[in-house]
């Protein structure tokens, strides 16, 4: 991608642009960028996924039994049937697992790295319809795809990280309305907010939907110990404490600077490693949302879905396929739903090609192009990365 290219999303604006002037710095309101956008699940349709087992869902209802009311779906008509005219919303997680058409809505994000995209959530709002005012520690792109909400903003600097007490929700008690920030979103338009700026949004009418493009962040406190934990899965016992003793100490009590530089310099030393840093960022954030519905194939299925493969039936990328790869010199790490896979960097091409395109049709394959391909391919098979279309008889 020539990041110097105008983009349609973005109405306009480049990445560059958006990378310099925006990520992670500043909002962005976007007109019109979602303009060409169709609405790709109805508010009916939404609250029927919200019926659904497996699907997490929220009801928040501003004026229900308690102030801010929080319900957990699956939810059933006649939850539906209860609610007061106004001032609730309904919120779906992860649509564009169950929706492909919201999968389509995710991908014209490829202009920032697919593998920190979490996931879509949807709301549907009737006028009045808030979650309260709150912050997210990622960054949010606000896809108002139908119906007008009006969105008030500030920036961490701007507020005191203090909650509402009486309500399960984390709203903050005080929002100090910046008028600079104040901004109305019509279906098209587009709001990007930067991690923890505190964002209050509220329905103007009773067809408002919008959908929540997320982004994964976890904390440096996570990654340390998630390092740590790769780290600790073999003990070098000879790698240890071992600081030289200085020429003077003035008491035999003392831990001396010199102690505790070495230390430093022993921790510096293990985290130093690209490779093993890759690992654990590429597993991490390959990890899918619902691992339940992404589990390894056994190999009598391994084998039949890789004979269909290579016969040229089709196959697609589902929704919830998390792919990724990280290459230094020839080698390259191939991530694919928290599992990883050492190939040679020959394969990165086939590898983009899979991450670029939504279906797929092996049979002009050349499988023994390269003595790792069928291995790779397997592999995407295994973790259900790509997936055999249902056969329909006619």
């Amino acid at each position: 991608m020539n990041i110097d290219t105008p983009l349609s999303i973005l109405a306009g604006i480049s990445a560059k642009t958006f990378y310099q002037e925006y990520w992670q710095k500043k909002p962005l309101l976007i007109r019109g960028g979602a303009k060409d956008i169709e609405l790709p699940i109805s508010a009916d349709e939404l609250a029927g996924l919200a019926m659904e087992e497996e699907v997490e869902s929220r009801l928040v209802i501003e004026q229900g039994d308690t102030p801010w009311q929080l319900q957990q779906g699956p939810f059933t008509e006649d939850t539906f049937a209860q609610l007061p005219e106004s001032e609730w919303t309904l919120l779906v997680q992860a649509v564009d697992h169950w929706v492909p058409a919201v999968q389509a809505l995710r991908e014209r994000f490829n202009f920032l790295p697919s593998w920190r995209v979490d996931d879509i959530m949807v709301s549907y709002a009737t006028e009045g319809g808030s979650v309260g005012p709150h912050y997210d520690q990622y960054d949010v792109f606000l896809v108002q795809l139908a119906g007008k909400r009006r969105w008030q903003v500030l920036a961490p600097e701007q507020y005191q990280d203090t909650n509402l007490e009486g309500t399960k929700l984390h709203i903050l008690d005080i929002f100090e309305v910046d008028p600079k920030q104040d901004y109305e979103l019509e279906a098209g338009d587009i709001l990007y907010l930067p991690p923890n700026f505190a964002h209050n949004g509220r329905a103007l009418d009773n067809e408002c939907m919008t959908f929540s493009v997320g982004f994964r962040a976890p904390s440096v406190q996570a990654a340390l110990q998630g390092v740590t934990d790769k780290l600790c899965e073999e003990v070098d016992e000879k790698n240890r404490f071992a600081a030289p003793e200085p020429l003077e100490r003035d008491h035999h009590a003392q831990i001396q600077v010199s102690d505790i530089d070495h230390l430093r310099n022993k921790l510096l030393d293990l985290i130093d490693d690209p490779a093993l840093l890759a690992q654990w960022l590429g597993e991490t954030m390959s990890e899918s949302k619902y691992p339940e519905y992404t589990a390894q194939l056994n190999q009598k299925e391994l084998d039949d879905v890789y004979t269909q493969a290579l016969r040229g039936d089709t196959f697609i990328r589902p929704g919830d396929a998390r792919l990724s790869y990280y290459n230094e010199h020839s080698t390259c790490l191939l991530f694919c739903n928290g599992q990883s896979l050492a190939i040679a960097a020959e394969l990165i091409p086939f590898i983009e090609a899979i991450c670029d395109q939504e279906e797929f049709d092996f049979s002009g394959l050349e499988i023994n192009q390269h003595p790792q391909l069928a291995e790779t391919l397997r592999f995407l098979l295994q973790h259900q990365a790509i997936v055999a279309l249902p056969f329909e008889d006619e």
